[in-house]
């Protein structure tokens, strides 16, 4: 068994009230959230079509697994909340449960005491994590969720019996995390990768049982508790897509509009790796708890900083991993090092906030667009509609919810109460019977030129 690095329990108390301190500051600082973004908005379309019938096999957007969808039926059905009923506020608030998951694992973690266990779930929960993500309605927590509650049983198994139930929900773990995002499949490979260099590797029968732990939990959770068999085969479709799309070689792609947040999440591991001075080695084997989550989590930086497809969220999983699994063993270090680290750890991340939250935010001008269409629904009666010319850019369906609308060219089109046309240039157009207006969804693109029949036109523009 790898020995503990601090067995003697001694916990300096006013150590752990700075970190706690530090994640109070946070949360009083931390601004509202904004409009749903895109993704966001996508994961409520594919949970409402679940709800109407439409299996998650056959839906047009299955890119992503069906867990998050999933647990917001569940949700659903517990509160008695219909999908075009759900509030921005409730969805995040599903996820919130997943964050909360997420700090629980710090709590399994051996050879610590109570206090940095606690204080460590505590200060993930009140800071979300240390990133913009920590709430938003995206698979990307829940895959974080299961992949660090995978390392965590993994570090709580070790030195158990290859018979032992640990190995068995650490495959469990990492399987529901592959069900939510086929990135955690290179994940994984990478996990194992740092099991090799860190630790010596014994053929056993645990590998069996954490196998065997993993393949049932994806082909349920990827299933939908096997109810949608051909959902594993979806599983395999999405791993060939998603093979394109890192690469570079997809329309779907998403260059790095900016490294910056690469930049602060390469700080952050350097944060985590001068908390951890001289690593302890015999033969190239680590002796210390904090050093495999620290080093899967910049083998993971490293896999995205190398491939060309980059989105912000993609840093999840490398701010979380570290901060739930290593650092409850820094925290047992002594006063100095919490009264250090927790600082010097907020610091990167409020600096980092705001160049990760910046991916494609929707513009705040769909809330006063949505109380205006409210607004003219409510003047015009039960044969309101609205036409969306082309196709549609998200979360715009979500925000219509409401309202029957159609999308694309359709015969009632040119006589809807309201009009959405794309704005290709700033030339407003002329329609006979119709005022004009306009909405931006998101900075520097998807703008709507917005047609209001004119005998409403004061009740939308609030004269």
């Amino acid at each position: 068994m790898i020995a503990a690095p601090n067995q003697s329990g001694t916990v300096s108390r006013f150590g752990l009230a700075i970190v706690l301190g530090c994640a109070l500051f946070w949360s009083a600082i931390s601004l509202p959230f904004g409009p749903l973004h895109a993704d966001e908005a996508v994961q409520w379309s594919l949970a409402k079509e679940l709800s109407e019938g439409t299996p998650y096999s056959t839906h047009q957007d299955k890119f992503h697994g069906p867990t998050l969808a999933t647990a917001l039926l569940i949700s659903a059905k517990i509160t008695g909340t219909a999908p075009v009923d759900m509030s921005e506020q409730y969805l995040r608030s599903v996820v919130a449960v997943f964050l909360g998951l997420m700090a629980a694992a710090a709590l399994i973690l051996p050879g610590v005491g109570k206090g940095p266990r606690y204080v460590t779930a505590a200060f993930i929960v009140l800071t979300g994590g240390c990133t913009p993500f920590g709430y938003y309605f995206v698979q990307e927590m829940l895959l974080a969720a299961g992949f660090i509650w995978g390392v965590a049983l993994w570090l709580r198994a070790e030195g158990s019996p290859a018979s032992s139930r640990w190995w068995l929900l650490s495959g469990g773990a990492f399987g529901f995390a592959l069900a939510c995002k086929v990135t955690a499949a290179a994940y994984l490979f990478l996990f194992i990768v740092a099991l090799l260099l860190l630790r010596r590797f014994v053929p056993d029968r645990r590998w069996l049982r954490f196998g065997g732990g993993l393949i049932a939990s994806w082909a349920f959770f990827q299933s939908v508790g096997f109810t949608d068999l051909p959902g594993l085969k979806t599983w395999w479709l999405q791993l060939a897509r998603s093979l394109g799309v890192a690469s570079g070689q997809s329309e779907d792609t998403l260059l790095a509009v900016s490294l910056t947040p690469w930049l602060w999440a390469a700080l952050w591991l350097v944060v985590f790796a001068l908390a951890r001075p001289g690593l302890s080695r015999v033969a190239w084997r680590s002796r210390h708890e904090a050093d495999l989550p620290c080093m899967v989590a910049a083998l993971i930086y490293l896999f995205h900083l190398a491939l060309p497809y980059k989105t912000p969220w993609l840093l999840l999983v490398v701010f979380s991993l570290p901060l739930t699994l290593a650092l409850p063993y820094l925290l047992a270090g002594g006063t100095v090092r919490a009264v250090v680290l927790a600082p010097t750890l907020m610091t990167v991340a409020l600096l980092a906030r705001g160049s990760l939250s910046d991916h494609t935010p929707t513009s705040l001008a769909v809330r006063p667009f949505k109380q205006q269409v409210a607004d003219l629904a409510k003047a015009y009666g039960d044969k309101f509609y609205i036409a969306v010319d082309g196709g549609h850019y998200w979360p715009l369906p979500y925000y219509l919810r409401h309202y029957p609308v159609g999308y694309g060219d359709f015969p009632e089109a040119a006589k809807a109460p309201l009009r959405l046309i794309p704005a290709t240039d700033y030339s407003e157009p002329r329609v006979p019977g119709y005022a004009v207006s306009s909405l931006v969804l998101r900075a520097g693109g998807d703008r709507y030129w917005v047609l209001i029949a004119k005998a409403h036109e004061s009740v939308f523009m609030g004269k």
